[in-house]
């Protein structure tokens, strides 16, 4: 199985070109899209969505193109993971899964296009993996993550940072449930939030502090967005007090 991850968007023909490749190669690949909506050159999102699915393809070729630095010297990569494979450009996407990586190779297949490695590189690589053949790949020692960091907790305090807002305005973090344990509220910049199961316990627009269905810590509005109540980015360090 191969799976499709791009900031291209649903309005042009790039993903049906990667799609033709692939399947000039290998007819009978299974090809999944996951999302063509990334936001824009959005690493911290790709990654973001490399985390979410893993658990639920397993064995699956991940194909990511979200490669604003695409033509230039940075490198396509292929990483074997803990099960299945990834492969993209090395700028970052790994970051939030870097402990699942086992293997790290420099993709050894040159692109027609500058522009254009999703077609040219990508695509022919994931299909070749997915039939077994590795002979294009050169092994590397490491490769680039953004900065991040681990959420951590001390006495009740939880220092985490933001790690994607979703459609709805959802804030979501990096804080894992195991660390947030049950409190009643949870304290952010000064806000005491209620800790709620789901977004139905709260008053319709009150801003709540949830565990969500990856088991992590996610502030949401019951029939609005977090989002336009918080100034908060992907990216932005917080602490928290857990009461």
């Amino acid at each position: 199985m191969i799976t499709l991850t791009t900031d291209f968007g649903y309005q042009d023909h790039y993903v049906a070109v990667m799609k033709a490749v692939i399947l000039s190669i290998n007819p009978n690949a299974k090809v999944v899209d996951i999302t063509h909506g990334v936001r824009k050159h959005d690493i911290r999102h790709a990654a973001y969505i490399l985390k979410s699915i893993l658990p639920y393809f397993p064995n699956a070729v991940h194909v990511f193109v979200i490669d604003p630095g695409v033509g230039t010297s940075r490198r396509c990569i292929a990483a074997k993971l803990e099960s299945g494979w990834f492969m993209g450009p090395d700028n970052g996407i790994l970051t939030l899964v870097q402990k699942k990586v086992k293997e790290i190779y420099e993709i050894e297949i040159r692109g027609k296009s500058t522009t254009f490695h999703g077609r040219d590189i990508f695509a022919p690589a994931a299909a070749r993996i997915d039939m077994g053949d590795l002979g294009f790949l050169r092994k590397l020692k490491d490769f680039i993550r953004f900065p991040y960091q681990e959420a951590r907790k001390y006495g009740n305090k939880i220092y985490g940072e933001i790690i994607h807002i979703d459609h709805f305005g959802n804030i979501i973090t990096n804080i894992p449930r195991e660390v947030v344990g049950s409190p009643k509220y949870v304290i952010l910049n000064g806000r005491k939030l209620r800790f709620l199961p789901a977004y139905g316990f709260a008053e319709k627009n009150e801003l709540i502090a949830l565990i969500n269905s990856e088991g992590l810590l996610e502030f949401g509005v019951n029939m609005g967005s977090a989002f336009s109540s918080l100034n908060l980015k992907p990216g932005d360090k917080i602490e928290i007090i857990v009461d």
